[in-house]
């Protein structure tokens, strides 16, 4: 039996005072509607109607017949006929009138609804904040749809899309693959959800190749996302013997060009609840996910969990109420630059169902600034989710059933400026044992040195010695990597527009902390022909007080070494006096000056050519010697 909104249309039945044969029509219709026979009731409608087409009950049933057959304008056109300014058990009517504008969409008759709706007193709570939300819907879109955004999309092509459907794009930071799912036939008929890959190469992407029973199952898999070097995968499966939860998120590890058996990523992240959509940040520490569990914000909330040193991933933190809504968030993306975020909702102001969102994070708070709408016509009054942005900041990937290969594909455009990341390169650090050759795992801390901005605090993959991230291009860093029973070792380096074609490779040796054992301190600075320590120094310094600290009995030397410009007492003074600008700064800092010593060796120790301008920047250094 059919529900009638009875609650505002009875009161027409008990206090009207129209003909009898009106109101009779009325009735026989209302049992036939309770009962689904809908044709014979608005054939009662409609003869209630020529009876007495002042009688409003028959309007507003006619309404709610038309809106359960999808006849939306029909629908609207009834009950306003029906509706009366007098009756205050009208009230929810116009609700439902601004809620039909919306899926028209009609913003300003939409306003136009709830403004009046919330002119009545005494209404429904959820009702209420069902109304004044889609107020601001209804102001956003009109601005919105007055001031349109640039939005020319292209699609992806046939290496990507096919006849079946497509959506769910991630791809990798150096945008040649391109990993989605494909909604098609598995075997025997049976459509299922799996992953297929495409290799960018001699300027067009690949047939699309399934990723292989290590990963793709009888089941369905999606919403996956990949690491910024492409080797692993994070996903979603459901239903799966191994799920703690009804969907749970996988992870797979590409090694020799293979994908390794997908396995649950465990309770830290997966319970009871429904988690989904990862998204992990580009060093590969922090994971975004989608979760339902009951300590959010309501509905679907996204969450952060951070990996630890063990290997294993921290227990998640809600983003907050910046980001999350009493309504749905979905579709979390982290740009490679790990300061944009980009994300669906159904909570912050925007044209209709879910819109597309993003927030920028703020530093030093890491706190996520206000959603920005990333406007019309890129949303609509439909559903847009699953936006990912490849790492140029600029070129943006969705699925959508406009015209194409097949009922949903992958298709591209360029944000508008406002909406664009950071253009980001990208960093191979490799990190071995200096005598042995044998990667380690050890700590690595990456500072922009124009700033002194933290970029990435993280440590390198156990069994290789491997760190991947990616950083904002254009832009010169620091990076120190230290292990405990080593000394640790600083490098600084630049990454242009040509480290996001290819990754800038750094082979980073750590030597064992023994007697002779030096390093180079890469990341002390001073003018040309000065000893005063430039502000740039100061992130290597409080590397190098931190190790003293931590190793409070070592004694150490520092050396002093100039190129072969100027006199032999020239340079020689010179490179004394740069040793001891970082003397002093360790004694003015705690550092007993009975544990140190420092002095200057001019030209005296090259340790590159001094025929070149590279070589003698090589040669005009400061080191660190174990005593």
């Amino acid at each position: 039996m059919k529900n009638i909104l009875i609650l505002f249309l009875f009161p027409f039945i008990l206090f009207s005072q129209n003909t009898p044969k009106a109101k009779k029509a009325y009735v026989k219709a209302v049992e036939l509607f309770e009962v689904s026979n809908d044709k014979k009731a608005k054939d009662l409608l409609m003869s209630a109607i020529r009876h007495d087409n002042n009688y409003l009950p028959t309007y507003l049933l006619l309404g709610q017949i038309e809106e359960e057959q999808g006849n939306i304008q029909l629908a609207i056109d009834n009950y306003l006929k029906g509706l009366s300014d007098n009756n205050p058990d009208n009230a929810w009517g116009y609700w439902k009138v601004g809620m039909l504008y919306m899926q028209k969409p009609y913003y300003v008759e939409a306003k136009r609804a709830f403004t009046h709706f919330l002119t009545f007193k005494y209404q429904r709570s959820e009702k209420v904040e069902s109304a004044r939300k889609e107020l601001k819907n209804c102001e956003f879109s009109i601005d919105a749809m007055a001031n349109p955004k640039p939005f020319d999309f292209k699609n992806m092509g046939e290496g990507v899309n096919s006849e079946w459907e497509e959506y769910l794009p991630s791809v990798s930071a150096d945008g040649k693959l391109f990993v989605i799912t494909r909604r098609g036939p598995y075997q025997n008929g049976i459509v299922s959800e799996d992953f297929f890959q495409s290799v960018y190469k001699d300027g067009k992407w690949s047939m699309a190749q399934n990723l292989g029973p290590s990963v793709n199952t009888m089941g369905n898999e999606g919403a996956q996302c990949l690491s910024p070097n492409g080797k692993v995968l994070f996903f979603t499966a459901c239903d799966r013997k191994d799920g703690l939860g009804r969907c749970d998120i996988y992870i797979s590890v590409k090694r020799n060009g293979q994908w390794s058996e997908a396995r649950n990523i465990g309770p830290s992240i997966n319970t009871k609840h429904w988690e989904s959509q990862p998204t992990i940040s580009p060093d590969g520490r922090e994971l975004y996910f989608v979760s339902n569990r009951p300590e959010g914000y309501g509905g679907m909330d996204i969450w952060k969990s951070v990996l630890t040193e063990k290997g294993t991933f921290s227990e998640p933190v809600n983003l907050g109420s910046t980001i999350n809504t009493s309504y749905d968030e979905m579709s979390p993306f982290i740009h490679t630059d790990n300061q944009t975020l980009y994300f669906a909702s159904k909570g912050h102001p925007g044209l209709g169902d879910f819109d597309l969102f993003l927030s920028r994070r703020d530093y030093p708070s890491a706190s996520w600034q206000y959603p920005i709408n990333l406007g019309y016509p890129i949303n609509t009054h439909g559903i847009e989710n699953s936006l990912i942005v490849g790492s140029d900041g600029k070129t943006a990937y969705f699925a959508s059933d406009k015209s194409g290969y097949g009922k949903e594909d992958i298709f591209w455009f360029h944000l508008p400026q406002e909406m664009q990341s950071q253009q980001v390169a990208y960093l191979n650090t490799n990190v071995y044992d200096a005598e042995t050759k044998t990667p380690m795992k050890s700590s690595v801390e990456i500072i922009d040195l124009a700033t002194g901005k933290v970029m990435i605090s993280s440590f390198t993959y156990t069994k290789t010695g491997e760190f991947f991230t990616c950083l904002p291009a254009n832009a010169n860093y620091a990076v120190n990597v230290s292990k405990e029973g080593y000394l640790f070792h600083s490098e600084n380096f630049a990454l242009d527009e040509q480290s996001a074609l290819q990754a800038l490779e750094l082979d980073i040796p750590l030597q064992r902390l023994n007697k002779g054992s030096k390093i180079v301190l890469n990341n002390i600075f001073f003018d040309t022909d000065a000893y005063s320590l430039k502000d740039e120094s100061e992130v290597e310094l409080n590397t190098l007080l931190n190790f003293m600290r931590n190793n409070a009995m070592l004694k150490v030397e520092i050396e002093g070494h100039t190129d072969n410009v100027g006199s032999e007492t020239h340079n020689t003074m010179l490179s004394t006096n740069r040793a001891k600008a970082v003397y002093d700064f360790l004694v003015d800092n705690g550092i007993d000056a009975n544990r140190m010593t420092y002095k200057g060796f001019g030209a005296s120790q090259p340790i590159a050519t001094n025929d070149t301008e590279k070589g003698r920047a090589t040669n005009r250094r400061t080191a660190f010697r174990v005593k």
